[in-house]
């Protein structure tokens, strides 16, 4: 955490403890809430965390593999929020010179 402070992050969490994580999220949004989460985590309730600091209209982008929700089961928990599944193996083994 030092080393990211001395390069000018202001805001640093971790991902080893999914409480902490949002409790640390909470108090950096004060309030606010988030367009965009680019995910890939499923342990400790992560996405569910997650999807919670989206706002209404909000895009959870999974590019996870193991333990990811169903475009149903996300509807079902969080109707306000976009979730889409990006398999970004497949985009770059389908079009590799994107990737360069």
């Amino acid at each position: 955490r030092e080393h990211l402070r001395g390069m000018g992050v202001e805001y640093i969490t971790s991902s080893r403890n999914g409480a902490e994580f949002e409790a640390d999220m909470e108090r950096f949004l004060d309030g606010e809430r988030l367009d965009v989460v680019l995910n890939s985590l499923t342990h400790d309730g992560y996405i569910s965390r997650s999807m919670r600091l989206l706002k209404p209209g909000g895009r959870f982008v999974e590019i996870g593999k193991r333990d990811v929700l169903t475009d149903q089961e996300a509807r079902d928990n969080f109707p306000e929020v976009r979730y889409h599944l990006l398999a970004t193996d497949t985009i770059a083994e389908q079009e590799p010179d994107r990737f360069h």
